[in-house]
Formats: structure tokens, C-alpha cells, sequence
């Protein structure tokens, strides 16, 4: 007997822990799918990942057996992948070019972050007015075209271009002028040799782009999207192999492919190779689709493309990630031709989905068919008034497409197919604290138990335990609240909801008394005659990642979660059971396993969210984890008693705080993007969560923070329309602006003050100090700038080499012009030595245009207008300002 019950009690322990956490089936092994990968080159360190990925068995793991293709003369890797005589293909930033043209074809990740190619020249660069009449061999690489196109636009004899016979010799021995080259490779070659070059770097002149593309046909990412997304990730895996260990993976190399390259110069290229594949903190193989908009907004200036390509362009379908669907055309007509869906939902069944005050659909289910939506286009709708087990009847009845989060009972199998679940929570019962454990259900036979009429639980026990009296109850907090008023001896029902109802609503006198070995499976119901809408769910919820999961499931079901086990349940039994002293220090050596493990659950979520706890009256901080005094630079005794609102930057204000509060203490939580400041104040960015804690009495005196820490997000986002050198605006954001600022002109009836301004022989200043004197130049121009138009309504962007773009208002054009003449002064001041310029220092000419709110027209027109009236500043001696005068005339032009 004691035995019997000591065995109970450790199950019960195990089982409470255990449950934490949802179980998922392991998949089993893939089968071994061919691969074949053509390269755009020699095999060399250029492809590390690849190799290293087979070396070390990541392909293998992934079920793919890949065959690297060797690089021949006259070999198309577009042109082998769209025929499918490869499945995927490493290529130029052009073949994103090829895509807006419309090629079948998908971007599977880029190698390297920004392109190494540049050209090697014989002689100093000194414009690109140079280029004219000289031979330049390349291979189509939209850096090298987009900076030849540049070049163009300032020569008078034409530039000829040759296809690169991949030949080092053809540079060396004088056959051609210009060489396409990657930098980590051909300089050191050159260097062996004692040959003298130059590198003219197309970054210089505002050209760049990613490099060594990797991408597959239409077709594979259609058909085959785990074996891509599995590719993929063993490339990348292979890659951060290859860095930590580039010796090992040239000898590799050597060994198993014909290579050109000494062992020295593969051991140099691969020192040089880092930079472009690990840039900062942006992922290895990573893409960024404002990026990749960019090479192509320059490969339209340059006519790569026309401007029907440009407008149909679609991004978003070149890219392939683990969050796009692969949906076939029978599921995408599907989409088009049926885009609403019907949801059979349930309204009070926090926190898993309910409808709140204002009506709105939230819970777990509720992100994740957000996330859904996003990514299939379909469009969920939801009801808000209907209690569940009414919706259960019309659902069999065939008025609504799913439920949205349901356990598929044999009852619902009949008439609905369920998908693979994507929540599991264990089947608890709770009943008064004056209860004890219960070893299963069956013990309380002839018991009144509480159920959520037309839940799983009930259609449990009617069919499992007959002889249980259910008491029917409309919501989960009826259920508890029939417990603590005596008129059920407990409630059955999903232990998430039930933790999450008890802390929601302040409910006290009760625990979990016991548990079935029967979970929750929680998943999504499509009705049988749906064939395609099932599959397109399916597919949705399988690109749900386990970050997103895990994101998701932090943000409704925290510390709520973790189970407490009855430590007076503990000392009755080690009272009953003296005698057995073993069996006793054995259930204390796993008590305390389980409240180590609790405690170390509790600790990670905590880590994992920054967490804090602010008191509610004083809005001060009482705890902080570590993870938190890490993110803002601050230790713990430095926090503690700390006013929370100081964290937050000035972009807060008092009424923003106090809309906050106010939703705080009402009892719900607040969730939203805020940015904070360190210790050193700089700053960081969170999604801040804050979630109300009532004390016995059901008031509010405690909060909860916590957050997901998006800083790195929020710089990529700034980085994408931010210039790297100057931190100026960038043409990007120049493109996405300047539409935008002339229509808001016009709604408001006001004018429009822009001007485009050009540091004078800046070529000089590169030529004679060199390059990395030029970009400091570049900076305090920037910085000048940036001081003289400092307004919020200013704004500056760089648009690419020693050009910059102000856009601002003015009252009246000689306000304007009299502020463009203090600038030229003040750069006149920087004192930065110029011998070209007769005033033996740097000096800038600016063509402007004050534009009256009747003149304002397209973008493109207004440019032209303006870089005319540079021209004609720098042809009048530079140094100066010329305002346009006419629009009308200038219009006709």
C-alpha cells in the first residue's frame, strides 16, 4: 500500500513537469533526394559552405545527396537551372535582372552579403570619364554594367565590352584595359606574379549589390519546398563550418576537385572570403527584399529592365524562406476564387482565443491564423456572438468552413478533417484545497464534475467515465467559480486555460488535483468536402517556425504555466510513512529535482524575455532578471527602486504613458514597440509586453515586463534606407520620399523646397589623398548637412558618390536660396585643401528649385529640372547656386 502510493506520488511529480512542455513527434529520416548544383566559376573557397557541407555530412543528414557541377567556359547557370540540368545554380546580382524579365527562377539565399567583384585596371582611374574607347572584359555582373552605364554618361568614344574568357593572362599580358575580378581571388594572384594593378571598385561609385546568388527553378521550389529549404540550410550550416575551420575545408577542396589555385592563395582567399559571407550581425545566406529592390531600381536607371518589368515586379516571388508558401496553382486559384473564410471559433476561452471588450478576435489561435492570413492571403472570419456548443451544431451542418482550434474527437472526425496538431495541453482536474490528489478520474464516480458544455471534455467523459454527474457550465470561469461555491466537487478542463483564467479573474481555494494521460490536441477543423483549403492550412501552419511558436506561446501562456506542487500533499505522506525513511529522503530528492527544474523553467522564461516586475503604485522596479541588466547596461542594485518610465526614451510622452496605465489597471494587458535607453544611452527597441497582477483581494499590485528584444530588426529596417557611409538617407529611401513629399505638398497647397548638390572636382581630392580621405570628406559633408537642414521637416538623402539631395520648405524662394548660399559658405569653412578648385578648397554647386504648390509635378520632372540647374552651376564656374526660374518653359523641354 505504501509502495502503491509512493509510486503515485513520484508519477504525478514526473508527469506535472513533464507536461510543461508540448510533444511533438520526431520526423522521420528523408529520404536521400539527388542534387546537382552548377557553379559560376572554378572551384575555389568562393563555394566553402558547399563543400564543407558535404564534407561534414550536413547534406547527407538532410537527406540530399548533392553533386557539386565544375564550372566550364560558355556555361549559363540560368540556363541550367530553368532547363533543370541543375537543381540549383550560384550566380551574379544579375540574375535578379533575370527575374524581372521574367525567368522561372527563385532566390534560395545570397553567399555573400555584398558583391566582391571589381575591375582591375592597368593604369589609375581617375573619372569614369577614362572608360572611353578602352576594352573591358566581365561577365555580365550587374555591378561592373551598372557602373559602365555611369561611365557612359561622360565618355565620347564608346566602351567595348568582351565576355571574360575567364583568362588572368588576357589582363596581364595587355588584351584587355579592364578586368572583371573578385577581390578575393585574381589581386593575390597578380601580386605573386609582381604584375602592377588598380582596383576600380563599383562601391565607390554607388554601385552594389549582393553576391553569389543562390537560386533553383520555379519549379523545384513548387514542387520540392522541403528539399530546398533543407539545401538551404545545410548551406549555411556548411558555411559556418567553412569559416571556423577554412584550412580544413581547403584541404578538402584540394583533394576532391580540380583546382587552379595553390593551397597558399585558397588559404588567402579564404581569409579574404569572411567579410563578404558574416557581415556584422546580419545571418549567414540571408536576404533583405528592400535590398534586392534596390539592385533593381539600378538595373532600371541603368536599362536592364523597362519600366513595364519594373511595375509588375513582385519581390516577394523571387524570395524563398521557411515562411513562404509553396502553394500549387489548384490551391492558389483556390485562394483567388474563395479568399474569405468562415471560422468556427470559440469567444471565452482565453487564453487560447476569446473576443475582448472591443470585439476583437485574440489568443494563441488567433496569431497564429494572423500569421496564417499573411502568408496564404486568405482572409478569416471570425464569430463574436455565438456560444461554442451552438456553433458545434451549425458547424456539423455545414455553415462554417473550420474551427479554428479544436481536438478532433471521433464525433467531429465524421464530418471534419483535422490537421496535424499544433497546440498540446494535458486534461486537468481542479478542485478546492481542501481536496487531495487523485489518482484518475474514475475515483470520483457518482461525483459532480464541472465541463464547458460542447468542449472535448465533455463528450470525454461521457464516453470514458458514464458514471460522473457533469455539470454544465457556459465558460471556463463558471467552471472554477462551481468548484469554490460547492456545487461541483471539480472541473475538468485544459490546464492552460484554467491557469490563465485563475490569474485573469483573481480566483482563489483551488489547485489541480489530478491528470488524465489524455492531452488537448488542439488543431485546425476543415470540413471533409474541402480537400484544397485543408492542404493550403496545413502547408500554413508547417511554416510556422519554432521561433514564432515559441514567441507566440510566451505572449499568452507564462509563468501561469508552471505546475506547484502541494508541498502539504508531500508532508501528510511523509508523515503516514516515517518508517520508510529511503522511500521518504527519495521522495525529497525528487521534490526537489522538480522544484530545481520549476525553478530553472522560471529563470528561462524569464532570461528569455528580459523580464521585470514593476510595483504598480510606484511604478518602480522590485525585480529585474539579468537578461534585462545586460540589455540596458545597468546592474540589478542600480534598477531595483528605479522609476520604469526613466527607461523609455523622450519619444514617449506623458500622454502615450498615461494611455498605457490606463489600460493597465483596468485589467488588461498592454502590448506595443517601444524604445528604451541604456546606461550609455544608446538605445534599443522592444516589443514590451505588460501584464496586470491582482494580490488576494483581486486589486493590482504588481506588473509584469516583458519583452522580445527587436533592436536588430528595427537597425536592419534603418539600415535599408540608410546610407552606410554617411548615414544619410539613401536613393532607396530618396525614391520612396520624394513621391510621397510632393503629393502632401499638394494636398496642402504648399510649396516645395529641393535642391541637388555636388561637391566640386571630388575626384581630385580621391586622386590625391585616396579613397579612405574621400570618404571622411564624404562624412563632414554629410555632417555639415545634416546641421544646416536640422528641422523635422528637412530631409537629406546621399544619392550615390559625392551627390546629395535636400528636401525641405521654405516660405519664399529667397529664404531658400539665402540658407543654400550660408551652406556653401559654411563648407568653403571645413577648409579641406582642393588644388583643383580655384579657391584652393573644397566647394559645392547646387542646382534648386523653389516649387510652387500649382508647379509641382511627377517626381521625374522635378529631378530633371534640378539636375539641370546643376549642370548649368557647374558649367558657370562652379561654386555657386542656380535656382530655377521657369517651370512652364521648363516643362516643354
Amino acid at each position: 500500500m505504501i509502495l502503491s502510493k509512493l509510486k503515485f506520488c513520484c508519477l504525478l511529480i514526473w508527469v506535472l513537469w513533464a507536461s510543461s512542455f508540448t510533444t511533438q513527434a520526431q520526423p522521420a529520416p528523408a529520404p536521400s533526394i539527388p542534387i546537382s548544383v552548377q557553379f559560376n566559376w572554378h572551384h575555389q573557397f568562393q563555394y566553402a559552405g558547399f563543400y564543407a557541407a558535404l564534407q561534414q555530412g550536413f547534406y547527407q543528414k538532410a537527406g540530399l545527396a548533392v553533386t557539386l557541377k565544375t564550372w566550364q567556359q560558355g556555361v549559363k547557370v540560368l540556363d541550367e537551372v530553368v532547363s533543370g540540368r541543375a537543381d540549383f545554380s550560384v550566380g551574379y546580382s544579375s540574375l535578379a535582372v533575370d527575374f524581372a524579365r521574367g525567368a522561372p527562377i527563385r532566390l534560395v539565399m545570397s553567399s555573400f552579403q555584398f558583391s566582391p567583384m571589381v575591375l582591375l585596371s592597368h593604369r589609375p582611374l581617375k573619372d569614369l570619364s577614362d572608360f572611353s574607347g578602352k576594352k573591358v572584359m566581365h561577365f555580365g555582373n550587374l555591378q561592373i554594367q551598372g557602373l559602365l552605364n555611369k561611365a557612359k554618361m561622360q565618355i565620347k568614344t564608346p566602351i567595348l565590352e568582351v565576355p571574360s574568357s575567364g583568362n588572368l593572362q588576357d589582363f596581364i599580358d595587355h588584351k584587355v584595359d579592364f578586368y572583371a575580378a573578385y577581390m578575393t581571388n585574381e589581386p593575390y594572384r597578380l601580386q605573386q606574379q609582381k604584375v602592377p594593378y588598380y582596383i576600380v571598385d563599383p562601391k565607390s561609385f554607388g554601385v552594389q549589390s549582393y553576391g553569389d546568388l543562390v537560386i533553383t527553378s520555379k519549379k523545384m521550389a513548387t514542387q520540392s519546398p522541403e528539399a530546398v529549404e533543407a539545401f538551404r540550410k545545410a548551406t549555411i550550416q556548411g558555411w559556418e563550418y567553412a569559416l571556423a575551420h577554412p584550412e580544413e575545408v581547403v584541404d578538402y577542396l584540394m583533394a576532391n576537385y580540380p583546382v587552379v589555385k595553390t593551397r597558399d592563395a585558397l588559404i588567402d582567399e579564404a581569409a579574404k572570403t569572411e567579410a563578404y559571407v558574416r557581415s556584422g550581425s546580419v545571418p549567414i545566406g540571408a536576404v533583405s527584399p528592400e535590398k534586392l529592390v534596390a539592385t533593381i531600381v539600378d538595373a532600371k536607371e541603368s536599362g536592364f529592365i523597362n519600366e513595364t518589368q519594373f511595375d509588375n515586379l513582385d519581390i516577394n516571388q523571387f524570395l524563398i524562406h521557411p515562411h513562404r508558401l509553396m502553394l500549387s496553382k489548384e490551391e492558389q486559384d483556390y485562394i483567388r476564387a474563395y479568399p474569405v473564410v468562415k471560422m468556427a471559433n470559440d469567444i471565452n476561452w482565453a487564453p487560447f482565443e476569446f473576443i475582448d471588450n472591443e470585439g476583437q478576435y485574440r489568443g494563441i489561435a488567433a496569431d497564429y491564423f494572423k500569421l496564417i492570413s499573411q502568408r496564404t492571403g486568405l482572409q478569416f472570419q471570425p464569430v463574436t456572438d455565438i456560444s461554442w456548443d451552438a456553433l458545434v451544431k451549425q458547424t456539423q451542418l455545414g455553415h462554417y468552413d473550420i474551427y479554428s482550434a479544436a481536438v478532433a474527437t471521433p464525433e467531429r472526425t465524421a464530418y471534419m478533417r483535422f490537421t496535424k496538431p499544433y497546440l498540446s495541453f494535458p486534461m486537468v482536474l481542479l478542485g478546492s484545497d481542501r481536496l487531495s490528489a487523485v489518482s484518475g478520474y474514475e475515483q470520483l464516480n457518482g461525483e459532480v464534475i464541472a465541463v464547458v458544455e460542447g468542449y472535448w471534455s465533455e463528450e470525454f467523459l461521457t464516453q470514458k467515465y458514464p458514471q460522473i454527474q457533469m455539470l454544465k457550465v457556459g465558460s471556463v470561469k463558471e467552471g472554477i467559480e462551481a468548484v469554490i461555491e460547492g456545487r461541483a466537487k471539480a472541473y475538468s478542463g485544459n490546464l492552460g486555460a484554467i491557469n490563465y483564467a485563475i490569474n485573469q479573474y483573481g480566483l482563489t481555494g483551488v489547485h489541480i488535483i489530478g491528470q488524465s494521460s489524455h492531452r488537448f490536441e488542439l488543431a485546425i477543423g476543415v470540413q471533409r468536402n474541402n480537400p484544397i483549403l485543408f492542404s493550403i492550412l496545413q502547408k500554413a501552419l508547417d511554416s510556422v517556425s519554432e521561433s514564432e511558436r515559441s514567441t507566440i506561446f510566451s505572449r499568452w501562456i507564462q509563468l501561469n504555466m508552471v505546475r506547484h506542487f502541494d508541498k502539504t500533499e508531500l508532508f501528510q505522506i511523509g508523515i503516514s510513512f516515517l518508517t520508510a525513511l529511503l522511500l521518504m529522503l527519495a521522495i525529497i530528492f525528487i521534490f526537489r529535482y522538480q522544484k530545481n527544474q520549476r525553478q530553472s523553467y522560471i529563470n528561462q522564461i524569464h532570461e528569455l524575455t528580459y523580464a521585470t516586475l514593476i510595483d504598480a503604485k510606484t511604478f518602480q522596479f522590485i525585480w529585474v532578471s539579468d537578461a534585462y541588466c545586460q540589455l540596458t547596461g545597468y546592474s540589478k542594485n542600480e534598477l531595483l527602486g528605479r522609476d520604469y518610465t526613466s527607461m523609455a526614451t523622450q519619444k514617449l510622452t506623458d500622454k502615450a504613458l498615461e494611455k498605457i496605465k490606463k489600460q493597465v489597471f483596468s485589467g488588461k494587458p498592454w502590448e506595443g514597440e517601444i524604445d528604451g535607453k541604456t546606461k550609455d544611452n544608446s538605445t534599443y527597441s522592444v516589443v514590451l509586453t505588460l501584464t496586470p497582477v491582482k494580490d488576494f483581494w483581486g486589486h493590482i499590485d504588481k506588473i509584469w515586463a516583458t519583452r522580445v528584444n527587436i533592436t536588430e530588426r528595427k537597425r536592419i529596417e534603418q539600415l535599408a534606407i540608410t546610407d552606410e557611409l554617411t548615414h544619410l538617407y539613401n536613393r532607396r529611401y530618396f525614391t520612396q520620399t520624394f513621391s510621397k513629399e510632393i503629393n502632401r505638398a499638394k494636398r496642402h497647397g504648399n510649396a516645395l523646397s529641393i535642391a541637388l548638390l555636388d561637391i566640386d572636382y571630388f575626384k581630385k581630392i580621391n586622386d590625391t589623398y585616396g579613397h579612405q580621405k574621400g570618404d571622411e570628406v564624404l562624412q563632414q559633408v554629410a555632417e555639415t548637412l545634416t546641421s544646416h537642414f536640422n528641422r523635422a521637416s528637412d530631409f537629406v538623402f546621399r544619392m550615390g558618390g559625392e551627390e546629395f539631395w535636400v528636401l525641405s520648405d521654405f516660405d519664399n524662394e529667397q529664404a531658400f536660396q539665402t540658407h543654400l548660399e550660408e551652406l556653401c559658405v559654411r563648407v568653403m569653412a571645413l577648409e579641406i585643401k582642393n588644388n583643383a578648385s580655384e579657391f584652393k578648397v573644397m566647394t559645392v554647386s547646387i542646382g534648386a528649385a523653389f516649387v510652387p504648390a500649382a508647379d509641382l509635378t511627377d517626381s521625374e520632372a522635378l529631378y530633371y529640372l534640378v539636375d539641370n540647374a546643376l549642370y548649368q552651376a557647374k558649367q558657370n564656374g562652379r561654386n555657386q547656386i542656380v535656382m530655377v526660374k521657369d517651370f512652364q518653359s521648363e516643362k516643354g523641354l
